[in-house]
Formats: structure tokens, C-alpha cells, sequence
């Protein structure tokens, strides 16, 4: 016997999740990395994007390298 889907839109999920508390969130959040039905991004992935956009928005190399030394602050 297989599980029924539901299908919602992206509203009806953010309209669902709005309900939760920040905590009760979190643990939604954390159950998806550990059943690994979330995976973030790569290193590469993420590189390969924010060089695109700074080639595209013709960013100026001081912004990008502030831009990495506040990233490389955060915890």
C-alpha cells in the first residue's frame, strides 16, 4: 500500500509553517537535514552563482572583498 501525496502550493506551505513556534520550526528544519530531504548548496554551487552575479551586477572588487570578510565573520 503506498503512501498518499498531498500537493500544496508555496503559500499553503508558508501559510502552514507561519502556525509553528520559532522552536517547533527549527526542529521541522533539522528533521529535514537529517532525513537528508534538504541538502544545502555546495561550496561550488555557491561560488559558480555569486560569480555570475557579481560579473552580471559589475560589482567592484572592494564590495567583494568586504562582501567575503563580513561572510567569514558570521558563525
Amino acid at each position: 500500500m503506498s503512501n498518499p501525496t498531498i500537493e500544496l502550493t508555496e503559500r499553503q506551505v508558508i501559510t502552514a509553517l507561519s502556525q509553528f513556534s520559532p522552536k517547533a520550526l527549527k526542529k521541522v528544519i533539522d528533521n529535514l537535514f537529517k532525513e537528508k530531504l534538504y541538502t544545502p548548496p555546495s561550496l561550488r554551487e555557491i561560488a559558480k552563482e555569486a560569480s555570475s552575479v557579481v560579473k552580471k551586477e559589475g560589482v567592484k572588487r572592494e564590495t567583494v572583498e568586504e562582501a567575503i570578510k563580513w561572510a567569514r565573520s558570521q558563525k
